[in-house]
């Protein structure tokens, strides 16, 4: 316990003389100080104790909160501890690549589900761009991607981007010194023994025409493979220069 924690909060009788610690205790903090809710609760209402009353207020030493009675429970002030629905697990830049890849175990079983994100800011050269899954740092090339996008551009036009049976995830083009691919990727149980699916979006800039894209997707593989991550390939004569980052879904 710390210097302010106590174990019992009295009350004190009339005429009763009080010792210099017990006047210490009191005005050393506004409120009681606890080592947990167990020493809280057991410090009401008891023989020469305080009854417990709507408005008590008291600090936790094991949660570091400020807690106040109700009249019916103890409810938190703050500050609280709250669970993330999205964790962050990796990030990086990349510069000048032909390709990156994930680390090996990004994807692991603590989450299902994960966001992918990926900026593009520079390129040396127009380039397509794919995704291949990896396990154990080897990408998988065998012929089960299969995408399907639609979208249009700022000009009006219908755009789409398919990939049937192939040894990777289409995931379009970016024209050299108009860099702003930007994918936001959510990718479903890549860990996984069955068949692993995405869905997200991204945009991108062409000259011809001249105008911003964008391209809402779905992609699937068709294997049961446990992937632990993936691989974000440019075509060869073109190399990226961007960051990345992934997150994984908390399941409650």
């Amino acid at each position: 316990m710390g210097l302010n924690a106590q174990t019992t909060v009295p009350t004190f009788t009339t005429g009763q003389v009080l010792t210099a610690d017990q006047q210490n205790q009191s005005a050393r903090t506004g409120v009681p100080v606890f080592a947990d809710t167990t020493a809280r609760d057991a410090a009401f209402g008891g023989a020469g104790e305080k009854t417990l009353a709507e408005g008590q207020l008291c600090y936790l030493e094991s949660t570091n909160v400020v807690q106040y009675y109700d009249g019916a429970a103890w409810a938190t002030v703050g500050p609280q501890t709250l669970t993330s629905g999205l964790n962050y697990i990796t990030g990086a830049t990349f510069t000048t690549a032909t390709s990156f890849s994930l680390p090996n175990s990004t994807f692991t079983t603590t989450y299902r589900n994960y966001r992918v994100m990926v900026q593009i800011t520079a390129l040396t050269a127009d380039a397509t761009f794919t995704m291949r899954l990896r396990a154990s740092g080897t990408d998988n090339t065998t012929a089960n991607y299969r995408t399907a996008g639609y979208g249009g551009n700022s000009l009006g036009t219908i755009a789409s981007v398919v990939g049937n049976a192939q040894t990777s995830w289409n995931f379009a083009e970016q024209d050299a010194g108009l860099a702003g691919y930007a994918l936001t990727m959510d990718l479903f149980s890549p860990q996984v023994a069955t068949f692993t699916a995405a869905a997200g979006q991204y945009n991108y800039f062409l000259q011809t025409p001249a105008g911003n894209q964008a391209i809402a997707f779905t992609a699937h593989h068709d294997s049961t493979t446990q992937f632990d991550a993936l691989s974000f390939i440019s075509s060869v004569a073109s190399s990226m220069t961007g960051v990345y980052r992934v997150y994984g879904y908390s399941d409650s």
